[in-house]
């Protein structure tokens, strides 16, 4: 993995590759992939599809952190099969 700087993160989003979200409760660590992300604007500010109706979601309500990865061209069949309950 390399850095990047978090005000230039916007332009590996756009158009819009699948990503992984990682979260974490302060229990449990869960990985769920997203094929639609939308930039809000020019700061670190995402928007993602999730729902009450996984783990991923309630995580993130309660404590307001992500992990948003993008993945190579060579995982993209991993990152396909990846269970988001």
């Amino acid at each position: 993995m390399r850095k990047f700087p978090l005000n230039k993160a916007f332009t590996l989003i756009e158009p819009g590759p699948v990503v992984l979200v990682t979260t974490h409760d302060g229990e449990k660590s869960k990985i769920m992939t997203i094929s639609w992300t939308m930039v809000v604007d020019l700061t670190p500010r995402f928007a993602i599809t999730t729902g009450p109706w996984n783990y991923s979601y309630a995580a993130l309500g309660k404590t307001g952190e992500c992990v948003i990865a993008i993945p190579a061209v060579d995982l993209l069949d991993t990152a396909v099969g990846i269970w988001t309950g």
